[in-house]
């Protein structure tokens, strides 16, 4: 603490705003993998052993060379990103432009210097800090819209309109409606591209579910959820695979999939799935 005041001080004071003094001690915490509030005496043992210049080097490393992946990751969503309507996901990106450029993990590593208001299917951890937060963010929020991405976008426009007329105002995730539908679609039978489910597919999805156990039910979810993945071309990466961008969209997918569950039971209950699986 008393090098990083001096160095966030240009040592000029060895005194310095209580404000500052707490969030210079949770970024030296958080950069040292010591959480203040709970120190785990493993890991402050551990520091000891190894020094902690040498523990904060180290890690400042990783957080700098995260930072730069962060860069590349907000690029590669960017193009990912559908051609959907969605101010709070196009502010949310805006804002994410100069994360790179506003992190500074020297001295105020667990801080979000950015505006993160669109919502994702799969929310980050509120635990998870700094560049950490702001990379699991980027690669979620990247898998969603590569999913979205393979469908006809007036197809998606059709689903969401469905959802809310105005749905770009809102604070909405986009991913959760298209995947319902296709996921619906699976269980239904039809194409999961054409993202459109009729009266008789609906008929068939209740005939399906009506009388499924709760167990049973969850199986027919997630076999829908991964037939619609398959169909889509988001075959499973082998387990030695670097890429694991398809095994984050299924697993997106599944997730989202079982969440329908409570919808589904009081849509049967009152005979009719038109709240889950709009036409």
């Amino acid at each position: 603490m008393a090098k990083q005041v001096s160095l966030f001080t240009l040592g000029e004071s060895t005194s310095l705003p209580e404000y500052d003094a707490h969030r210079l001690l949770a970024s030296t915490c958080f950069v040292l993998g010591i959480d203040p509030d709970d120190p785990d005496e493993e890991a402050v043992c551990a520091v000891v052993e190894q020094g902690a210049e040498a523990v904060f080097a180290r890690n400042l490393a990783y957080l700098e060379a995260e930072t730069r992946r962060a860069g590349e990751l907000w690029k590669e969503t960017c193009l990912a990103v559908p051609l959907l309507e969605s101010i709070a996901l196009k502010d949310t990106l805006e804002s994410l432009r100069a994360f790179p450029a506003r992190y500074q993990p020297r001295f105020f590593a667990h801080e979000i210097p950015a505006d993160i208001d669109y919502p994702l299917s799969c929310p980050v951890p509120e635990s998870t800090k700094g560049v950490n937060y702001v990379t699991a963010y980027l690669e979620q929020l990247k898998a969603e819209c590569l999913f979205m991405q393979v469908f006809d976008r007036a197809r998606c426009h059709a689903v969401l309109r469905a959802v809310h007329p105005q749905y770009g105002e809102l604070i909405l995730n986009l991913f959760e409606p298209v995947v319902a539908t296709a996921v619906g679609c699976a269980l239904a039978g039809c194409s999961v591209r054409n993202l459109t489910l009729s009266d008789d597919d609906r008929a068939r999805i209740k005939s399906l579910l009506r009388e499924a156990s709760p167990r049973h039910m969850k199986n027919f979810l997630d076999e829908a959820a991964l037939t619609a993945c398959d169909q889509l071309g988001f075959h499973a990466a082998p387990a030695n695979s670097p890429d694991v961008t398809n095994n984050r969209i299924r697993n997106a997918v599944r997730q989202v999939a079982i969440n329908l569950i409570p919808r589904l039971r009081a849509a049967l209950h009152h005979d009719t799935l038109n709240g889950v699986f709009p036409s």
